[in-house]
């Protein structure tokens, strides 16, 4: 049995790698010696299985010092809920979880979006504010040249003066998390090979998710339809997980509004996070949909699965990508729905007979085709459903994730730290 340090956000917070991190721990807290730390003023205890210790991650590096645990492992992903990683992986080489392969986003802000740094912003000919904003400035400015030598000055110009989104995208910052890790564990082959492109010393392997698809009885569907107003002849086109701009919803939207030309009982169900109500309300009524669309927001997790049961197709498109897998993705798949995703690299580990692509050139009339198509065909759509939920069931069973973590955490505890040349100054704190 392995004594583990888990790190990483936990239910309640705002994000999938939290009840990811919940679902971890409970595969891995019967054959091991588990200690979760987070960062949160509250933590959902009953979410998280019985027997594991629950710390804050200020004391990780005290409690390895008095007891030294066999592995350390981090779950990384580009949102503020994982910022309080980045002070603890040079000190505590472990086994790094990345779930998006960009982190440009999270940790320019963390430089950016400083007290100092926004003060500056605000009032950039003040020599004061520009003083007391340097120490960030420069951090970010290291890390950038570092990661990207040559192209640093430019980028820094950029991302500074410009508010443009894309850039991060194409420089994605994830060089110096991986080189202070002694094993990187990705969830899909293309970010293997970016990992191994940018940094070859590095050790890469994949993991499955753990996917178990919420599921619902007929009763349970059909009383959730009748409490949301979809009557027995709509047919429903679902969105699921945050809807974020990334999740393309203006797309779909457009979508919908061509097909129901030809389908008058359709009706788009978008369940989860909204990130902007009045964004959202906007772009339904300029495309005409808003009274066939209904917005759930967070529903709670014992009904999530009424709610994919009740969706006849689901859409799942995202640009731009960080390279993740999605965990609502899989859920969808898993219980059985028909999906229509965006063709993205990423995306190839999904077989071609379990899904939808939607060519990018042509992403809203693909989604229209398909649309139409699948209602046309209701064979069609139990085939794909099917397939759907056999590869899901196959690929990211919760066993095949913990015997995918078991490999991965013998490998990171026997693994040194890999080779890498001198860290900037700020990153390269003492290794206790």
């Amino acid at each position: 049995m392995s004594r583990l340090a888990f790190v990483s956000p936990l239910p309640p917070a705002p994000t999938g790698i939290a009840d990811y991190s919940a679902d971890v721990a409970a595969l891995l807290a019967p054959g091991h010696e588990v200690d979760l730390f987070h960062d949160q003023d509250a933590v959902e205890a009953d979410r998280l299985p019985s027997g594991v210790g629950l710390h804050r991650a200020a004391t990780l590096v005290d409690r390895h010092r008095r007891r030294p645990y066999d592995a350390v492992i981090y779950q990384m992903g580009n949102g503020p809920a994982h910022d309080f990683l980045y002070g603890l992986l040079p000190r505590l080489p472990g086994l790094l979880v990345l779930h998006d392969l960009v982190l440009h986003h999270a940790r320019a802000r963390m430089f950016l979006d400083s007290p100092e740094a926004r003060a500056y912003a605000r009032e950039p000919a003040d020599a004061s504010r520009r003083e007391a904003a340097r120490p960030a400035l420069e951090a970010y400015a290291a890390e950038l040249a570092y990661s990207y030598p040559g192209r640093a000055r430019h980028l820094f110009a950029a991302q500074l003066g410009t508010v443009g989104a894309l850039l991060p995208y194409a420089y994605p910052l994830f060089r110096l998390p991986v080189e202070a890790s002694r094993l990187t564990a990705v969830h899909n082959a293309f970010m293997a090979e970016a990992i191994r492109a940018e940094v070859p010393a590095a050790g890469v392997v994949r993991v499955a998710m753990p996917v178990t698809a919420p599921e619902a009885t007929p009763e349970q569907e059909r009383a959730l339809r009748a409490r949301v107003g979809l009557a027995g002849g709509d047919f429903v086109v679902g969105c699921f997980g945050l809807l974020t701009p990334e999740k393309q919803i203006g797309t779909v939207a457009r979508a919908v509004a061509r097909a129901a030309v030809h389908l008058p009982h359709l009706r788009l169900l978008l369940v989860g996070p909204v990130a902007d109500r009045d964004a959202l309300r906007h772009r339904l009524q300029q495309r005409g949909i808003e009274s066939r669309t209904i917005v759930t927001g967070r529903v709670p997790l014992a009904e999530l699965g009424a709610y994919m049961a009740a969706a006849d197709v689901a859409v799942h498109l995202r640009y731009p990508t960080a390279r993740e897998t999605s965990a609502a993705l899989l859920r969808v798949l898993g219980q059985g729905r028909p999906v229509v995703v965006s063709d993205l690299e990423h995306l190839a580990d999904l077989p071609d007979d379990a899904v939808m692509r939607a060519d990018l050139t042509d992403e809203e009339g693909a989604v229209t085709r398909a649309l139409l198509f699948l209602a046309a065909h209701p064979d069609a759509r139990a085939r794909l459903g099917e397939r759907a939920r056999r590869f899901v069931r196959s690929a990211h069973a919760p066993s095949r994730c913990r015997e995918d973590y078991e490999v991965a955490i013998a490998r990171a505890a026997a693994r040194p730290a890999i080779p890498h040349g001198p860290w900037p100054d700020h990153w390269a704190a003492p290794r206790d």
